[in-house]
């Protein structure tokens, strides 16, 4: 990858694709795009005026456009798309509220844990239609885009086999030169990247850098966690002790519930799984198709349709986002001391132990904030979501418990 200051240059800016001799890799986050494109539904709806046909041919032309165009933070190019996706399966009563899971579900309740992504509402019915209509997409005759499910397994699993398989291919193999670029705004995949196995995470939301790679994941972690990783897996076992409220897991949950970059070690795939991926990998077959491409855009734009895709980023808002990163960059790197152990570190604990008085007071206020928006989102909670509040108590009663811990081992540290 060409060498660039990641403080003041956008990877997206800079990121060469190479379709010669052998075609990108795309993998394509399913539940992310039908969400991406479920944001246009209310002007599509708008513009059908009633005419069910019409809608259809709108949402089919916003997943022939979207598809076919590629990450949109990069000029558009040849590529070859796999389509992961979730595909629940019948679970244990109590393992989900409705009977439905994925294997999260079925450990986490032989484990005692509360219900995997407890608290999830319904998706509505915009949702499943859009849905619906990328699926006969997908699979028409004339799609090129190669899909893949598999039974109690999620999108994350299937992106962690892919990123697991690109790895150990030998570097002068043609899966090993290939570049791979990871579609989804599912933060969880950023544990899969990799500058050396040309693993690189695109973001289909707008926020910055849109492309991440290596040193763009350590720095979002700095910026937003105020942890020193030292390489993109790091951020699983960091969720172990932060938790993932989105998906009810409490801190303290098992590895195995986060981590995409290794295998389980019950729940894995067949030989003919990854026989199937494989043969996907090997192709150097174009996926994309212009002609979709081009034609939807004139269907969408003589209906009056914005286009689904995000504008380039303009000099202002990257000035900007340059500006605030590296402001947040310097408190994170260099904590202020505050909040209730800063006496303490200041002035009760030996000098030998300062440096480790520092870092638990830090993990300590960041902790505070934690319980601090968790406490609002859950006066957010609707009156009547029991599993709204359950889950985000539950979060608040274990970031309490972490502040209580990390109380008795600054208080230990007085005197050496």
């Amino acid at each position: 990858m060409k060498k660039y200051d990641y403080k003041s240059e956008l990877l997206e800016d800079l990121f060469e694709v190479e379709t010669s001799p052998l075609l990108p890799i795309v993998v394509i986050d399913w539940k992310v795009a039908v969400h991406f494109i479920n944001g246009f539904y209310e002007i599509a709806e708008s513009i059908a005026e009633g005419d069910d046909k019409l809608l259809r041919d709108i949402i089919k032309a916003l997943w022939a456009y979207r598809l076919n165009r590629g990450p949109d933070m990069l000029p558009q190019f040849d590529f070859v798309a796999i389509v992961a996706d979730d595909l629940k399966g019948s679970v244990d009563e109590g393992a989900s509220a409705d009977g439905k899971g994925y294997w999260r579900h079925i450990e986490a309740h032989r484990a005692g844990m509360q219900e995997y992504k407890i608290g999830r509402g319904l998706k509505p019915d915009s949702f499943m239609l859009v849905q619906e209509i990328g699926y006969e997409y997908l699979r028409s005759k004339k799609s090129s885009f190669h899909y893949f499910s598999k039974e109690f397994f999620e999108a994350d699993d299937i992106a962690g086999e892919i990123a697991r398989m690109k790895r150990s291919a030998s570097k002068r193999s043609n899966l090993g030169r290939r570049q791979m670029l990871l579609s989804t705004v599912d933060g969880d995949w950023q544990g899969l990247v990799s500058n050396e196995h040309k693993i690189t995470w695109c973001n289909t939301g707008p926020w910055l850098p849109r492309m991440r790679g290596d040193a763009e994941i350590l720095d979002y972690y700095l910026r937003k966690e105020g942890l020193n990783i030292k390489d993109a897996r790091e951020t699983y076992t960091v969720k172990v002790e932060v938790g993932d409220i989105g998906d009810g897991l409490l801190p303290g949950s098992p590895l195995r519930f986060f981590d995409l970059y290794e295998k389980d070690e019950t729940w894995q795939f067949s030989e003919q799984d990854t026989s199937c991926l494989s043969k996907i990998l090997r192709s150097n077959s174009r996926s994309n198709r212009p002609d979709h491409f081009e034609s939807a855009k004139k269907f969408l734009l003589s209906k009056g349709m914005y286009l689904p895709e995000l504008s380039p980023t303009n000099d202002y808002d990257k000035q900007l986002f340059f500006k605030k990163a590296n402001r947040i960059r310097k408190e994170r790197s260099f904590p202020v001391l505050k909040g209730r152990s800063k006496k303490l570190c200041l002035d009760e604990v030996p000098e030998e132990q300062f440096e480790k008085c520092k870092e638990l007071a830090n993990r300590d206020e960041i902790t505070r904030e934690a319980i601090k928006y968790s406490e609002r989102d859950l006066a957010d909670c609707k009156e009547d979501d029991k599993l709204c509040k359950k889950a985000l108590r539950s979060a608040i009663k274990a970031y309490k418990n972490i502040r209580k811990e990390i109380k008795e081992t600054l208080e230990s540290l007085i005197g050496g």
